[in-house]
């Protein structure tokens, strides 16, 4: 259920919950721009019932908001529940973008009594303690070069997500008879929630000529939709041609702000006002103003979604394959992110074209976040995509250090109370988390890239020139996913 509370100009500063019902107690709240106003959402207990309640407020300054009165009530149903699914939880240990790198450079791994100096021994390996699928992530940069450069500045995702090492995990994953969930991120060689990328094709001959000789940031939405649909065709077919299951595709990575290079921050036709957007409109944005967001990057990145997804459906079509099962979704960081504002992205989402079967979450609990509690956030968001979306929700990045994040990771070293951060508090956190969103609203689960060195404590491995040793969390991964 819910109640819309209008409310209408009063006069005081009394505190807005002095207006509230006696019986009414408020458990959480967010706000953000309509036009010229202010929308408080508060979800609140009415006589043991949980309610949404919205308040219409008129923002007179930042600092300064005049309380109103209730002018009129409306009720009605917004429970919905996720749709009944015969697919298994969803266990993604699967080799890393990065381990074919580091299998050609000499790295090799021991669990247990088991070695691997292979991808597939390793991803074998990945299935005996439970795994039921693959990943693979891929960029548009189409093959690997000599030097880990872009426009001659370093880049070091400059090749490890080419489209060439993303259609050779898929070959793995046919050669083993494993599913595979490929991620088309439909950028140059990476993007997040923080760093946005447009995509380039020009070693894409196949279609590419359907930019007429523009560069990408001049095109129109139009013209980058019909783009993006023959590439959502090409890279399709290219990846169902290897013999490899896909019942998950995953568009974008970490798309909170952008996808396809109608991103914040970035130069582009379809919004000029995007590329003014810094930092500060990012990080507020999803709190404040996401009207904001809705119009200048939501609506247009649905049609781009949905652009790239009628494609692929039609790799399909052109190869004979069924596609009646077949899910998508895209993924977005939850520390950014409220729990009500990324419900609101994925219905926005549906809303406005781009149907989606799963929603998608990177959770991080150690990292830097604007919840204060990290088990909160992750039980709110999944309960509240659930309640409002009607979707199960799928981890698609998640991770808990054994020790110190350092590097790039330094930051990354917040605590989550009753987890240390040592071997077993990194297995608990994963076990935990696992079998509370089996049995609540969640569709499974990716511990992001288990076998890489370069991701310091968070890896499943310990490392000691090139080899790596398991932790707990992967020697004992069947009975933690099983507790």
């Amino acid at each position: 259920m819910y109640i819309i509370f209008e409310y209408a100009r009063s006069t005081g500063m009394a505190a807005v919950e002095t207006f509230y019902e006696t019986s009414l107690q408020t458990v959480s709240h967010d706000m953000f721009n309509i036009g010229d106003q202010m929308q408080y959402v508060g979800y609140a207990t009415i006589d043991g019932t949980e309610m949404e309640t919205a308040f219409i407020l008129e923002a007179l300054n930042a600092s300064k908001i005049i309380p109103l009165q209730v002018a009129r009530i409306y009720t009605g149903s917004t429970k919905s529940s996720p749709k009944e699914d015969s697919e298994p939880f969803r266990v993604a240990l699967s080799l890393s973008p990065f381990s074919l790198n580091q299998f050609e450079k000499g790295y090799s791994f021991m669990v247990g009594d088991k070695s691997a100096s292979t991808p597939e021994e390793l991803q074998n390996i990945y299935r005996e303690l439970g795994s039921t699928e693959m990943y693979t992530r891929i960029a548009t940069k189409r093959h690997v070069t000599d030097e880990d450069v872009v426009d001659g500045v370093a880049d070091e995702n400059a090749n490890v997500h080419t489209f060439d090492q993303g259609i050779r995990l898929c070959q793995i994953a046919a050669e083993l008879g494993i599913p595979i969930n490929p991620e088309i991120m439909c950028a140059y060689t990476y993007m997040d929630m923080d760093k946005q990328q447009a995509p380039r094709f020009d070693e894409y001959p196949e279609f590419n000529y359907l930019m007429n000789g523009k560069r990408w940031e001049e095109l129109t939405l139009d013209e980058i939709c019909t783009v993006l649909e023959a590439y959502g065709t090409f890279v399709g077919e290219a990846i169902l041609s290897t013999g490899c299951t896909v019942n998950n595709w995953n568009l974008g990575n970490e798309a909170n702000f952008g996808f396809a290079g109608i991103s914040m921050g970035l130069e582009t036709a379809v919004d000029p006002k995007l590329a003014k957007a810094g930092t500060l409109k990012k990080y507020t944005a999803p709190v404040f103003a996401r009207g904001w967001l809705k119009k200048h990057v939501w609506q247009h990145n649905a049609k781009a979604y949905a652009a790239v997804k009628s494609g692929i459906l039609q790799a399909y079509a052109n190869l004979g394959i069924d596609a009646s099962n077949v899910k998508f979704s895209t993924h977005v960081a939850t520390v950014v992110f409220p729990a009500g504002c990324t419900a609101k992205f994925f219905n926005f989402m549906k809303d406005n074209g781009y149907e989606m079967e799963t929603a998608g979450i990177s959770y991080y609990p150690s990292a830097p976040s604007m919840a204060l509690s990290k088990k909160g956030l992750l039980k709110k968001t999944v309960k509240k995509i659930n309640k409002k979306c009607g979707l199960k929700v799928f981890i698609g990045e998640f991770s808990y250090p054994s020790g110190k994040m350092d590097g790039p990771f330094a930051g990354w070293n917040k605590k989550v109370k009753g987890y240390k951060h040592d071997q077993q508090g990194q297995a608990n956190i994963y076990a935990d988390v696992v079998n509370w969103g089996k049995a609540n609203g969640m569709a499974g689960i990716r511990y992001w890239a288990p076998d890489y060195e370069g991701w310091y404590a968070m890896s499943m491995f310990e490392f000691v020139n090139k080899k790596g040793t398991a932790k707990s969390i992967l020697l004992n991964h069947k009975e933690l996913i099983e507790r």
